[in-house]
């Protein structure tokens, strides 16, 4: 008698391996499967789950950093003979200081390059990045309520500008920027520069994602900042919040913060994953003002550090960076900044696309 059940038993199990491994190698090997998400916002609220690195890289081909060097010599007044703040500044007020003191200031930021033709570029920056005051004035007098009484006070000390240097960095062939238009209220600056025998490929990149419109951005939406925070090439991301805020478009973001990000490309990821967009420009972080006590200026010189200082001490306000919040200026903002600033920068020579 042939017993034929067990062996039965056997080969099933076998028969459903050996189909479930042609299936296998017929279909291949999937990493992920991409599901259907249903309808999209205009911009992401996720992480991009395609690859988003050759788009970044090209972006960071117009992101550059700049920097300001400034020299200041200030004129130091003695509060008894300090003349009035009603004086006319002239040489022979300054004549009468107690002292001068020479003292440099400088700032790193970050600009998009936004046009290139005939031999000049036009990038845009944050506002307070480029703009340093011609005279720089502090005063001695009495206050109400922390508002200086008109009229009652003396001149403490009088900064004049006397050098001034602008360059985008590690770019040596063109030429010191300088500052086409700038609009305080919004940050924004637009600096031109020219340069020499530089190739048309290969040379400084124009931003080539299209304008977008921040006023679709939606709580959560994902962004990118590109910068030059403390002077490295950087892209972080945020999440959108507030993105109808102080004014149409307007967004905050958490994207990570260091000087020298001002001026920063903001791109968010079209929700149908066909590319990116220019929404908008990293402008500050917030900040909280405290006050501090500090030593006269110049203390330090000719004392050892472990030395009691017994000179006089000042109050001085500071602002302390509140890191996780950065604060933007919308494309609308920029858009209306362009055209308004437009046919000035044709007169200057330098053209300006429309955004």
């Amino acid at each position: 008698m042939i017993l034929t059940e067990p062996a039965n038993r056997t080969a099933l199990p076998a028969l459903l391996l050996v189909g479930l491994l042609v299936g296998l190698a017929a279909t291949g090997c999937t990493r992920y499967v991409e599901a259907d998400r249903g309808p999209q916002a205009h911009y992401q609220t996720g992480f991009p789950i395609h690859d988003t690195s050759e788009e970044l890289e090209q972006a960071l081909e117009s992101v550059k950093r700049i920097r300001v060097n400034t020299l200041y010599q200030t004129y130091l007044f003695d509060e008894a003979t300090a003349p009035s703040e009603t004086v006319r500044i002239t040489h022979e007020v300054l004549a009468t200081a107690s002292d001068t003191v020479i003292s440099d200031r400088s700032r790193a930021a970050t600009a998009v390059l936004v046009a290139k033709e005939e031999g000049r570029l036009v990038l845009l920056t944050a506002d307070h990045a480029v703009h340093f005051p011609d005279t720089i004035v502090e005063r001695y007098g009495p206050e109400e309520e922390g508002i200086a009484v008109a009229g009652t006070q003396t001149l403490r000390s009088v900064s004049v500008l006397t050098q001034r240097t602008n360059w985008v960095v590690g770019l040596p062939e063109l030429d010191p920027f300088r500052v086409l238009a700038r609009d305080e209220v919004n940050d924004l600056a637009f600096i031109g520069v020219e340069y020499g025998e530089l190739p048309d490929e290969g040379g400084p990149q124009v931003l080539a994602q299209a304008a977008g419109r921040p006023d679709r951005l939606s709580w959560g939406s994902f962004v990118y900042v590109l910068g030059y925070p403390s002077g490295y090439p950087m892209v972080t991301r945020g999440i959108v919040s507030d993105p109808q805020g102080e004014q149409a478009g307007a967004f905050v973001i958490d994207g990570l913060w260091n000087e020298g990000m001002s001026g920063g490309l903001i791109l968010a990821v079209r929700g149908d994953g066909s590319g990116m967009e220019w929404v908008g420009m990293a402008r500050a972080a917030a900040a909280r003002t405290e006050d501090v006590l500090v030593a006269e200026e110049g203390a330090h010189e000719g004392r050892e550090r472990w030395m009691p200082y017994e000179g006089p001490i000042f109050l001085e306000e500071v602002r302390r960076i509140q890191y996780g919040i950065t604060l933007s200026v919308p494309m609308q903002a920029i858009r209306r900044f362009a055209d308004r600033h437009r046919s000035d920068l044709r007169e200057a020579g330098y053209e300006l696309p429309r955004f």
